[in-house]
């Protein structure tokens, strides 16, 4: 039986088989760009995972890891708070407004414990919450407010925070992100210096705006009724006014659009509501707190 005949030799492929005709430069640049977005789309995924999980994670857990409050920016020295108040004033009011904070939060379904800190040398008008259930409040803010109702306004505001894990639902999705570019980079250094500064963040005007429906609620429990919640922000807006401009890069809402929404919610309550007097332990005479005004900033 005869052989097949084989070719002569190889046959010839044809031009350009497994090469496409773009230059390799524009080819690195596609799969670059190709990777960018991919690693751009998980970071958004898990960004979003990141909120989604928190309310899942104890609290008790969050308490214990950030069991020590940090105050996230420079302390002034002992020149400059010469004039504010002594350490007893100082833990006196600190005591004064935990016990407000436990009475306001007392009838609370699956009520947070929250640790109140009293910051005695910060001039500016303030308060915010934190990882770990920290609430802190200037010694600013206790002067500004003329009422117990308007200052346990903006204290229920932050504890609304921590009820609905705010400070936490940001932290994991910084961290997220931190942790991304770190992979890309390379770069450790960035993720040490975000998780050591994480404490204090800039919610979102959704989450301001459940925060304000929240404390409503509170004062609406506890006072029964809402007089004195306008106290606060209508100092602010008098003092500083507002620009349209401005809260297209802010994150809270217009101080304006806040008040509309609690002057809606006076609109159901007794017009012989009374306010309550702020305590005397929380009150601040005038010659206090005239330093510092113009080297400190918070969120």
């Amino acid at each position: 039986m005869s052989q097949p005949s084989l070719p002569g030799g190889n046959p010839k492929p044809p031009e350009h088989i497994n090469n496409a005709h773009n230059a390799p430069v524009k080819d690195l640049l596609l799969l670059a760009t190709g990777v960018l977005l991919a690693l751009l789309l998980a970071t958004l995924v898990l960004a979003y995972s990141a909120r989604w999980i928190a309310p899942f994670i104890p609290y008790q857990w969050e308490r214990d890891l950030f069991n020590d409050a940090h105050v996230p920016f420079e302390q002034s020295s002992a020149e400059d708070t010469a004039n504010t108040e002594n350490d007893a004033q100082a833990d006196a009011k600190q005591q004064a407004l935990q016990q407000l904070m436990e009475r306001l939060t007392a009838h609370q379904p699956d009520r947070l414990p929250v640790t109140v800190h009293y910051l005695s040398d910060m001039d500016i008008p303030n308060a915010f919450a934190t990882l770990g259930g920290h609430v802190f409040v200037s010694a600013g803010l206790l002067r500004t407010v003329d009422s117990e109702n308007g200052l346990a306004m903006v204290m229920a505001h932050e504890y609304s925070h921590v009820q609905q894990r705010h400070p936490l639902k940001l932290a994991l999705e910084q961290l997220t992100v931190s942790m991304m570019i770190s992979l890309v980079t390379g770069d450790t250094a960035g993720l040490a210096q975000l998780t050591s500064s994480v404490t204090l963040l800039s919610f979102s005007r959704d989450m301001e705006r459940d925060a304000d429906r929240d404390a409503l609620l509170m004062l609406q429990q506890h006072y029964g009724h809402t007089q004195g919640a306008e106290e606060f922000f209508e100092k602010m807006l008098d003092q500083h006014g507002e620009s349209r401009w401005q809260t297209v890069f802010q994150t809270h809402p217009m101080t304006s659009e806040r008040l509309a929404v609690i002057a809606k919610q006076k609109q159901v309550t007794s017009s012989k509501a009374q306010l309550t007097a702020l305590p005397s332990e929380l009150q601040i005479k005038s010659h206090f707190l005239n330093t510092g005004k113009a080297n400190k900033e918070t969120e």
